[in-house]
């Protein structure tokens, strides 16, 4: 298995639908019906256009990564797991 911490636009604009995600949050969000600020997610779509990843449908989970690389996002950190 191998982790990457997501740093610049370049690692952000490379994710795809069925990448996982370990992601922290500043205030709570969630995963499927719990509520929380740490949890893994299965990337579920890359709005390039819109700078947002969409982390979770159901409860409308995601952040903007424009955002996030500018200080301004509840995401603290993200990291990309790969089974190697």
């Amino acid at each position: 298995m191998t982790t990457k911490i997501l740093k610049i636009l370049e690692d952000f604009q490379s994710l795809k639908k069925g990448d996982i995600l370990v992601c922290k949050f500043h205030r709570d969000t969630y995963k499927l019906a719990k509520r929380t600020r740490f949890a893994s997610y299965e990337v579920q779509d890359n709005k390039l256009h819109q700078k947002e990843i969409i982390l979770q449908k159901q409860n409308n989970v995601y952040f903007n990564y424009e955002c996030f690389l500018m200080g301004d996002s509840n995401l603290i950190s993200a990291m990309l797991v790969q089974a190697e």
